[in-house]
């Protein structure tokens, strides 16, 4: 989050002034956003998981009316409660709070709910049947209207049907359902790109085939930067160059800014924070919380190879942030919102115990896993 914080403050001026806006525009507003997330993941450490958990269902179908609604509303022209960019409706327009993305309370929502689904349904030997099948059906076609049909928001559906993909696979289904998974989302992605031009139009500039304008700026920033980049505030790509460069585009910014050693580094801690997030999912002997870690790490492992590869040319480009780094307030909120949460679930979780009490086994380290739950 510091590291988000000093780039929109180095280049938020420029790109500001690009598009004809306030000077600080970006920065309070990215400070605003963060403020809001530090308090978010505050909620999520210290509110019980459970008190949470239990009204994932009703939080899952109010995230998807949310989503129907800004799509329709949009539509519509409600300018002054829904705000479209390029033709795509994706945020309300709060009073006092700004915008807000129901893709993101949704993708909370679904956390949730696909966590308790899968490990209800593997403890009573469900998975495989219409118990288990018929609700997540119901969300996968009702994530692909909502969201990647209506809001145009293939990104956020890709991220949510991996969520819930990485849970199946760890929760031990059989592999001919996980195919029949696999090949049904592979489908509904073929058609969403079908009836989308602009998602073709990504594919033919991805190929060399279309408008690269975006993925070209994207790599001239990293050329520019070299080794230890140009400085911060000396960014000229900022300067109307690179699209979306406070937000989706700000790898690319932090590749100008401190060169490829700190693009580097800010992938390491990116390693680091998932290689701990692995570790509680492994440790937790909750298995419907386990399957909720495990979807945090997915959530935040697919925005940041779905960012970076983009900006890098390595796939093609989505509009999706960088999580803690990019400019907006209702991703980071609720990112930090389910590390908070995995923060919670860390505290109580399986620990290695050494056996020292008699002296004639002292410095033999026969360590074993506790059968009882305790905090670390």
């Amino acid at each position: 989050m510091a590291a988000g914080l000093i780039i929109v403050y180095a280049i938020g001026p420029r790109a500001a002034q690009s598009e004809g806006l306030p000077t600080d525009y970006y920065f309070l507003g990215h400070l605003k956003g963060m403020i809001a997330s530090i308090v978010f993941l505050l909620l999520g450490a210290l509110v019980p998981y459970e008190k949470v958990g239990c009204f994932s269902k009703g939080a899952t179908i109010f995230a998807l009316a949310l989503c129907f609604l800004t799509a329709v509303l949009g539509r519509a022209g409600v300018e002054s409660l829904i705000i479209c960019d390029e033709g795509a409706c994706r945020a309300m327009n709060i009073p006092l709070f700004g915008s807000f993305q129901p893709a993101e309370l949704l993708k909370v929502a679904v956390l949730f709910y696909g966590a308790w689904l899968v490990s209800d349904r593997r403890k009573k030997d469900q998975l495989t049947k219409s118990e288990f099948w018929v609700p997540m059906a119901t969300i996968i076609i009702a994530v692909a209207i909502a969201v990647a049909f209506l809001e145009k928001d293939l990104g956020s559906t890709a991220v949510i049907y991996m969520m819930l993909g990485v849970m199946m696979f760890m929760g031990e289904m059989p592999w001919k359902q996980l195919g029949i998974f696999a090949v049904v989302i592979a489908i509904c992605v073929v058609v969403l790109i079908q009836v989308a031009p602009h998602r073709l139009d990504r594919l033919a500039s991805f190929s060399g085939q279309g408008d690269d304008f975006h993925i070209m700026n994207s790599l001239i920033g990293f050329g520019t930067g070299g080794a230890f980049g140009v400085g911060l505030g000396n960014s000229v790509q900022t300067t109307g160059y690179l699209p979306e460069a406070p937000s989706d585009s700000i790898f690319s910014v932090v590749g100008e800014s401190w060169g490829f050693l700190g693009a580097t580094a800010i992938l390491i801690v990116y390693v680091a924070l998932m290689y701990r997030i692995i570790d509680v999912a492994h440790k937790t002997e909750n298995e419907e919380q386990s399957f909720f870690v495990l979807g945090v790490f997915t959530w935040i492992f697919s925005h940041v190879i779905i960012n970076v590869g983009g900006m890098l040319a390595l796939m093609p480009m989505k509009g999706i942030t960088l999580p803690f780094l990019s400019h907006g307030g209702s991703s980071m909120m609720f990112v930090a919102y389910v590390v908070g949460m995995t923060l919670q679930i860390s505290r109580w979780t399986r620990r290695e115990v050494i056996d020292e009490s008699s002296s004639s086994r002292r410095g033999q380290r026969g360590a074993r896993n506790t059968s009882s739950r305790r905090r670390t």
